[in-house]
This record gives C-alpha cells, sequence and structure tokens, in this order.
C-alpha cells in the first residue's frame, strides 16, 4: 500500500471497528469490581474527559515577585533602567553580568523596548530572549545575561513523584518523557546536558533553570491534565487562542505590515508584536507593504493569509501574539499532555493510537519520519505531544474525530477469543537476540507444545529470518538511517525477525518472556523482583476498551 493511503486505508478500519462490553472506570474513580457477563447490561461507560486544566503556567514555580503582574512601558530605556525598574518595584536584587554581556556586544545603556499590560513580570524577562540575553536566578539574586550564559549553568533540583507511582506511572517511563518531551537537552539522550536520578519516591534532576521550569510543569501536568493541557505555557496565551477564534474583517491595500498588524491588535483587543529582529533576517520590513480583503473570518485565519507571502508566520510565545518566520514558528515546540482513556486503555491500544496519529497528522514525527515531534505514552491513558501549536491543535482534532465515531457506534459483543487457538505472531528484534531466543523459548514456553523430534505430536513451530539492518549513532543510539550508509560514528544493528506459530495463551507467555530479555526485570517497591505476570498481546485497535480488531495474522 503506498504511504499516501495509509492514513485513508488507519481510518477504514477504525469505521469497522467492533465495540467491547468491558466497563471503564474514570481516572480518578475506584475501580468497580469485574460483573459476570450480563446479556441485559447497557452499553459501557466511557471516562468524562474534561476542559481542564488547559495550561500550567509556568508563574507557579518562580519566586512570588516575579510572577506577581505588573503594569509598566519601556521606550527606548536603557537596559540599566529596565534592571533598576526591577529592583525598585518589587524590593528583589537584580545584577548585571556585564562581563557576559560585553562578550555578545550588548552594554548596559543599550535600548529598550517593551511593556507589560497587568502580565507576570518573568514575561518582560523572558521577552529579552530578543536581543540575545537570558537570565536566572541563584542565591535569591536576579542575574541578567547572555542567552549562552544562562543555558550553561545548571542546578539540581527534587521533585516527589511518589503520588505518580503510585497512580500507574512507571519510573522509567517518566523519565523518559521527561527528556523526548522537553526542550532541555539530556546527558543520556543528547550527549550533553542534564541528568535525571530516582531515589525512591523522588527525582533529583540537574538542568538548567528554565529547564527546570519545564520539568516541574510537566511533572504537574501529568499529575492533572484534560483534554488537552499544555505545560510551560502562560495564562495569557489562553486569552489569546480565544481571540484567534474572534471573527475581523480587513480591508488592506498596500498598508504597511507594521499599520496592518496594529489594525488588527486593536479590532480584537490582542497584543500582537513583530519579531523584527527575526524578519529582518528573512528580509522582511516594518513597512512591507501587504494588502488583503476579507470579511468575518477568525483572527488565526486573516493572519494566516496576511503573512503566507512573506514567509512568515503566527506563534504565542511569552504572552503575546508574535509575527515571526515560518522557520521560527515551526522550530517553536510545546509539550501539551492529552487524556485519552476513553481511547487507550492498555499498552496495545495506545500504540494503535499512537500509529493512527503518526499517519494521520501532518507531522513530521520523530519516531515515524526521523525528525520532528514526539509522542510518547506517560501511561496508557495519558499521551504526551511535543510539537508546533499548529500540529498540537491538529492532534487535538483527530482525537475529539475518533470520540465522535466512538460515540456514534453500536455497541456490539465481540466474542472471547480462544486461548488455545493457533496463531502466527512475527516478532522482531536483534538479530544476536533471536539467535539465541530461537533455542531458548522451546524450553521455557510449554516444551511439550512444540514439534521436536521428542514431542512429534506438538504443533509449535518457531523459524528465524533476517529483517535488514539499521545505523544508530550519537550517545543516545537513535537510528539514523536503514539499510543505507551513514556518517560519522555508527553502529550498525542487525534485526531478524522470530516466526512462531503457538497458541495465544502461549504467545502470552512468549511476550513476557521478550521483555524481559529485552528490558530485564523491574524492582518492586519493596525491592524485590516483581513475579512473573504476562502481559498480554492485547488487540489491533484502540478506544478505550470500545474499538478492537483482530490481530494480524498470515
Amino acid at each position: 500500500m503506498s504511504t499516501a493511503l495509509r492514513p485513508i486505508a488507519t481510518f477504514l478500519v477504525l469505521c469497522t471497528l467492533f465495540l467491547q462490553t468491558e466497563r471503564l472506570a474514570a481516572q480518578d474513580d475506584p475501580l468497580e469490581p469485574s460483573a459476570a457477563a450480563d446479556e441485559t447490561a447497557g452499553p459501557p461507560a466511557l471516562p468524562e474527559i474534561t476542559d481542564e486544566p488547559r495550561t500550567i503556567d509556568p508563574a507557579s514555580f518562580l519566586p512570588e515577585k516575579l510572577a506577581l503582574p505588573a503594569t509598566v512601558t519601556f521606550e527606548n530605556a536603557t537596559l540599566r533602567e529596565v534592571a533598576d525598574w526591577i529592583q525598585a518595584e518589587r524590593d528583589y536584587p537584580v545584577i548585571l553580568d556585564e562581563r557576559s554581556l560585553s562578550d555578545i556586544g550588548v552594554l548596559p545603556s543599550d535600548p529598550v523596548s517593551d511593556r507589560l499590560d497587568d502580565a507576570p513580570l518573568y514575561l518582560l524577562l523572558d521577552r529579552l530572549q530578543g536581543l540575545g540575553l537570558g537570565w536566572r536566578i541563584s542565591d535569591d539574586i536576579l542575574s541578567i545575561t547572555t542567552q549562552e550564559e544562562s543555558e550553561s549553568q545548571l542546578s539540581t533540583e527534587q521533585y516527589l513523584v511518589g503520588e505518580l507511582l503510585d497512580a500507574g506511572f512507571d519510573a522509567d517511563v517518566l523519565i523518559n518523557v521527561m527528556m523526548t518531551t522537553t526542550s532541555a537537552q539530556w546527558l543520556d539522550a543528547d550527549g550533553i546536558g542534564g541528568s535525571i536520578e530516582l531515589l525512591g519516591d523522588v527525582l533529583f534532576v540537574r538542568q538548567t533553570a528554565s529547564g527546570q521550569r519545564e520539568v516541574a510543569a510537566l511533572l504537574a501536568g501529568l499529575q492533572k491534565h484534560g483534554r488537552m493541557t499544555f505545560t510551560n505555557e502562560p495564562q495569557a496565551h489562553l486569552v489569546l487562542r480565544e481571540k484567534l477564534e474572534r471573527d475581523v474583517s480587513v480591508e488592506f491595500d498596500n498598508v504597511p505590515l507594521a499599520e496592518a498588524v496594529r489594525e488588527l491588535s486593536e479590532a480584537t483587543g490582542s497584543d500582537i508584536r513583530l519579531d523584527r529582529r527575526t524578519l529582518r533576517e528573512i528580509g522582511v520590513r516594518e513597512r512591507q507593504p501587504v494588502s488583503l480583503t476579507i470579511s468575518e473570518r477568525p483572527l488565526r485565519t486573516v493572519l494566516s493569509l496576511l503573512l503566507s507571502d512573506l514567509s512568515a508566520a503566527w506563534v504565542l510565545e511569552d504572552g503575546v501574539l508574535k509575527v515571526t518566520s515560518e522557520e521560527a514558528a515551526r522550530d517553536l515546540m510545546k509539550t501539551a499532555i492529552f487524556d485519552v482513556r476513553d481511547l487507550s486503555r492498555d499498552d496495545a491500544e495506545a500504540n494503535a493510537l499512537l500509529d493512527a496519529v503518526h499517519q494521520q497528522t501532518e507531522g513530521p514525527w520523530t519516531n515515524a519520519d526521523g525528525t520532528g515531534g514526539n509522542i510518547t505514552f506517560a501511561r496508557p491513558g495519558t499521551m504526551v505531544v511535543q510539537h508546533s501549536e499548529a500540529r498540537l491543535q491538529e492532534v487535538l482534532k483527530l482525537l475529539e474525530t475518533y470520540r465522535a465515531a466512538l460515540k456514534a457506534s453500536k455497541p456490539r459483543k465481540q466474542a472471547e477469543e480462544d486461548p488455545n487457538e493457533l496463531i502466527t505472531t512475527y516478532y522482531r528484534m536483534e538479530a544476536s537476540t533471536a539467535d539465541d531466543l530461537e533455542n531458548v523459548l522451546p524450553m521455557l514456553v510449554r516444551p511439550d507444545s512444540w514439534e521436536t523430534p521428542r514431542t512429534p505430536e506438538g504443533k509449535g513451530t518457531i523459524h528465524k529470518v533476517a529483517s535488514g539492518s539499521e545505523l544508530r549513532s550519537g550517545a543516545s543510539r537513535q537510528m539514523v538511517a536503514a539499510n543505507g550508509a551513514g556518517s560519522g560514528e555508527a553502529l550498525v544493528v542487525r534485526y531478524a525477525v522470530l516466526i512462531i506459530h503457538q497458541t495465544r495463551a502461549a504467545h502470552e507467555e512468549i511476550a513476557e518472556i521478550i521483555r524481559r530479555v529485552e528490558q530485564g526485570d523491574l524492582l518492586d517497591a519493596s525491592g524485590e523482583f516483581e513475579e512473573f505476570g504476562g502481559r498480554g498481546m492485547g488487540g489491533g485497535g484502540f478506544g478505550g476498551g470500545y474499538f478492537s480488531s483482530p490481530a494480524d495474522q498470515p
């Protein structure tokens, strides 16, 4: 099947999925005891997905004096005057790192123009990034320095995650989510940057100040999240998103860009600003003439049409609606947590939903395309996505489409699977592991059920075939190519597939053994190794127990 047809095929498969009759419990409700099959039982109940919280504001993790709102306007004030105002306004010590600033050609006398309209003070500091500046707090002193200097200073913070672990989050998965869905650099994943260690119920995180805010917001979002909860996003962005949906009419005929933006800002009550530094890099000036005539269309549509011919785009950043380059808009990655308990109840359904999102959104996605955003499940029912705002909104729209299909579907009773039914499953793994398992599995899993000279009546068979190779490079050994040559330091990993014909019950045990071989046994809370317990093969669909499809069989 061609790549272009895969999204359509996936959607058609979803339309033909059956509905299960198992009852689901809401995330915060106690688990209900399982009841015997009841022919008169009504349709299964779905978890209620709420809209709140819609964002985790980083102000929650900053000193109160920097998080409180302020109103001020600076017109060509000096950097020194801005620092002095902050110190006087909030009685908070501020120093200018003049030595580092001079390295990038910034002087305390350089002009700064900005304003706050009853907005948290830290947003003013974040906007200094447009001048190449950064800030950090050490020993209750605010230091205004360069971005490079602020991102080179690491500190260690402690995060109590006992409640998350008690709620079913796996510690290793939790750490992986933090490393893959934050913009910070991590030693284990990137070869440079911060680190994470777990001791008991406490995570010790070494990271930059901005990285710590991302981590704190992500953990808070995992504890409580809704339909789509942005992490590390100010409340001002929620207001701006609502204003982006308001209709507006314009008649621009060779109007300077700055004037057009000002009129849109006044018409909608939105704080819209030009990212002058980035726009200059693509040859767009404030007086660039723009033309557009359109009536009663959402502000987001009007802005997109107005900027399309300029290779420019809009983003929500630092509490304002910013006009910047298309490249800068694509590179601005945000993280959102989606409550998908109604669509993914277990690992199999989570993987199916992951594949569906990869195929039915524009992307690109790192797991599917080798570059772009990331999707990971902190646990079944909790999906964390890092991508541009446009892609995050696209993911939400897709999930709502699935929910509408689920609600419109008629519940049907699904026939129970026979554990003794013989099926064939293909297990792909590194070739060296496949070599060993080909010999070991018949000894570990129901030895008398395999067809061997000793047990010719056995029905189980196992065959091994080569399955290509992949090039991996970097400290994280991420895949960079498949069946081809790469550059730089790389490792060629050869793969094989074990084709196993066995009963469904035997496949349950085989899958668990393969998992244990690849990941090892996990320690429980008491420090003992967890007992063997099959996870189950699961189905091929998603839908929180509603949607299921037969496992692929040859």
